[in-house]
């Protein structure tokens, strides 16, 4: 008889259902059979995933093979061309597109800390890259302000983005107590959102 507490074979990379013990890729979906949503099963259960780090790189590989596929120009002009048509640099533009669509599909799940994650790190290259005289992420902040590229209030929001990507570190998220939720998920949406608009012009 299988032990379901047990991942079966080759599924060393996948996620346990602390509620059934059984093991999957991705339990986004899973967990309703309990009656429960993404956002309660994470409360219920502090720390844990909702889907395998290796489920999430297959999708960022596929969604940038998809895009960079020869017979692709279509899809590349409607995506990363039109949302990420500002940036220069190309291979830049397209890992642009790989995680804002992975971003999204994060906060559409309440995937609140990896959409953090995500939507820092794309501010934090966005701006480097309009102002490549900037020595880091703090300089073109800063720079970005001075130029009313991004808004007061953006500016002092984008500071805290800056803090809260550092909780990628699971040590330093225990030791500074940082609450990770959807208010911080979606205004770093919504930050997001407004300088890629902004800037695409």
């Amino acid at each position: 008889m299988v032990n379901p507490e047990l991942p079966s074979e080759n599924s060393e990379n996948k996620i346990q259902c602390l509620e059934c013990k059984k093991w999957f890729s991705n339990i986004t979906y899973h967990v309703k059979t309990h009656k429960l949503t993404a956002k309660e099963y994470s409360i219920r259960y502090p720390g844990s995933k909702l889907i395998s780090d290796e489920y999430l790189d297959k999708q960022r590989q596929a969604m940038l093979s998809r895009y960079q596929a020869d017979d692709n120009a279509d899809y590349r002009k409607r995506t990363g061309h039109r949302t990420f048509g500002f940036i220069g640099n190309k291979e830049l533009a397209n890992l642009l597109q790989r995680d804002y669509r992975s971003a999204k599909i994060c906060l559409k799940n309440e995937l609140w800390k990896p959409s953090i994650i995500l939507y820092g790190s794309i501010i934090e290259a966005i701006l480097i890259e309009k102002h490549p005289e900037s020595k880091d992420f703090n300089d073109a902040v800063e720079i970005s302000y001075k130029s009313k590229d991004i808004s007061d209030k953006e500016y002092h929001k984008i500071h805290i983005i800056r803090d809260l990507r550092n909780l990628v570190h699971l040590h330093k998220e225990l030791s500074e107590g940082e609450e990770i939720n959807d208010y911080w998920a979606k205004t770093f949406s919504e930050i997001c959102e407004s300088i890629i608009k902004r800037f695409g012009k």
